[in-house]
């Protein structure tokens, strides 16, 4: 859930456009982007990581068994919107780009720099296999399907059992006085409480979970598609919890500088005891902190909207097809239908432990060997409410993470000083 602002990236991608296309020209090849026989993809899966390894594996298969070359350039997943932008804007795109649909790439289907694969969908006999609301979460109205929905996501809270017990705490905290309780426990013997990349896309993840805790779905879209949170007394609740968590010593030291990744490598390194992240990072935590994590919500919060602890849930992964893919479309048919064959996506599941779009009698019996991800998998409705997920509602370019990194470095602070930092976004277009 990156959000950089794209009215700035626009400026960015053309100034830089040039220096941009340069590189990725001489990384692709002139003769790549007009070869049939020859597949470039922009990739935010990167080698030495699950994703990029199974894809990767799969490229090499596909081009033994079709003699098709696949062309991949990998670019970390934060900077992969202003690679592909400038790269757009000089006509040198790739034909296919994996990547998440979020605010920094909403816009991408209704400005063309991206096709609508309905039709795709359909033709090939994808849709059939696919979770019907990860389809909808990729349609976008009148403009179509802004791509291929591949992997999604759940995104509870991590618990390290080891360290609570350690502190006296023997069981998750179903509650947020619960969790405040703990985070005294926790520090009281030198343990910091939960960790939290305030520093970047995490902490505007977590604003959005904590303004949630009062509203209803309804209103929470609105909210998120138009502002308006200092007019919504929930709104402002969920923030003043946000900020009595802060002030009550939940959050690590200094979380408002951490990275996502300083923030992951605490709590792999037992330096933290709660973290709010996804399943992205199940196949990367060591093994020994994976045996003492429980995944569940984030406690319920008294007189809130839900009954359970709460959790994130999506389908953001995907493949979307540029203009200069669909000018060899034939060949990305054969590429399409070949990562979404049986063989294919229980490589996907089995050996790099992603919880597909795809639905599980699609898939087969295959299970993964991680433990985090097959406990992952069972956090369900049945344990916990799925909050709805904000990315296709906040307007491109709309970025919280400033605003929500200052409010939570400057303790005291109330959450009817936040939602005016937050409405400010909205009456400044972004």
């Amino acid at each position: 859930m990156t959000r950089s602002v794209l009215r700035g990236l626009r400026a960015t991608a053309l100034v830089s456009a040039s220096v941009l296309v340069a590189t990725l020209s001489a990384a692709c090849g002139d003769d790549a982007a007009s070869d049939p026989n020859t597949i470039t993809v922009m990739s935010s899966f990167t080698t030495g990581e699950a994703t990029g390894d199974e894809f990767n594996k799969l490229a090499k298969q596909f081009t033994k068994e079709t003699g098709v070359k696949v062309d991949v350039e990998e670019v970390n997943y934060a900077d992969l919107p202003k690679t592909y932008e400038a790269a757009k804007l000089a006509d040198e795109e790739r034909d296919l780009v994996i990547e998440n649909l979020t605010p920094d790439t909403t816009d991408w289907l209704p400005q063309g720099q991206v096709v609508d694969v309905s039709r795709y969908l359909d033709e090939w006999g994808i849709k059939d296999k696919l979770d019907p609301d990860a389809v909808k979460y990729w349609t976008q109205g009148d403009s179509g399907v802004a791509g291929f929905p591949f992997i999604g996501f759940n995104w509870p809270v991590w618990y390290n059992t080891d360290l609570l017990h350690k502190a006296g705490v023997n069981e998750i905290p179903k509650t947020t006085d619960e969790l405040v309780a703990a985070a005294k426990k926790l520090r009281a013997k030198g343990i910091q409480p939960m960790a939290l990349g305030g520093g970047e896309w995490p902490v505007q993840n977590f604003t959005t979970w904590m303004v949630q805790q009062y509203l209803e779905p309804d209103e929470a879209q609105t909210l998120f598609a138009k502002g308006g949170y200092c007019q919504s007394e929930d709104a402002v609740r969920g923030l003043d919890l946000f900020g009595r968590l802060r002030d009550e010593g939940v959050f690590i030291d200094d979380a408002e500088g951490y990275t996502a990744d300083q923030m992951t490598t605490a709590y792999f390194n037992g330096k933290a005891a709660m973290m709010p992240s996804g399943s992205w990072a199940y196949t990367l935590a060591p093994e020994n902190i994976a045996k003492v994590t429980t995944l569940a919500g984030f406690p319920v919060t008294a007189d809130g909207a839900y009954s359970k602890p709460t959790a994130f849930r999506g389908h953001s992964a995907g493949i979307l097809v540029t203009p200069n893919g669909e000018q060899k479309i034939d060949t990305i048919k054969k590429f399409m239908t070949f990562l979404y064959s049986q063989k294919s996506l229980q490589g996907w599941a089995g050996d790099a432990s992603q919880i597909l779009d795809v639905t599980p009698d699609k898939i087969g019996d295959v299970k993964s060997s991680n433990p985090l991800v097959v406990q992952g998998t069972a956090v369900t409705d049945e344990d916990v409410d799925f909050l709805l997920l904000p990315d296709s509602f906040i307007p491109a370019g709309y970025d919280y993470q400033p605003v929500a990194t200052d409010f939570l470095g400057k303790k005291g602070q109330s959450g009817k000083d936040f939602c005016k930092a937050l409405d400010g976004l909205y009456a400044n277009g972004g």
